[in-house]
């Protein structure tokens, strides 16, 4: 996950490097995998299987994952024939950054949401 991650911030903010369409399909497994995780999670704090110190601080950590992720990918240039899958996943990060930012201090109420929400954004990702 986190070589990934470190490969698209290397191209994006290294001198306006351009993405392949095999950079942008390992960031869109990585953020899948963050989306799959956060979703969990939530299922778990619903369930009463995690307290509560545990979802906030893991939840933040995702959270900065992503937001690290969806920073690096709306300021990134697509190679050709890519740029449609930099829009979708720049718009995704965006979703998921928020959905992981919400986790943490989340209400009971709202953990079914929020974990059906990830799942839903890790059903988009590759």
């Amino acid at each position: 996950m986190a070589t990934a991650g470190m490969l698209l911030l290397a191209a994006s903010g290294c001198g306006g490097g351009t993405l392949s369409a095999k950079s942008l399909s390992q960031e869109s497994k990585s953020l899948k995998s963050l989306a799959a995780e956060g979703a969990l999670l939530a299922k778990d704090a619903e369930a009463g299987k995690s307290t509560s110190i545990f979802r906030r601080v893991h939840s933040d950590y995702l959270y900065k994952t992503a937001a690290k992720s969806s920073k690096s990918l709306s300021t990134a240039k697509a190679a050709p024939g890519a740029a449609r899958e930099l829009q979708k996943l720049t718009k995704l990060s965006s979703e998921l950054s928020a959905d992981l930012k919400k986790l943490g201090k989340a209400s009971n109420d709202e953990l079914a949401g929020l974990a059906r929400d990830l799942e839903n954004v890790a059903g988009k990702l590759e």
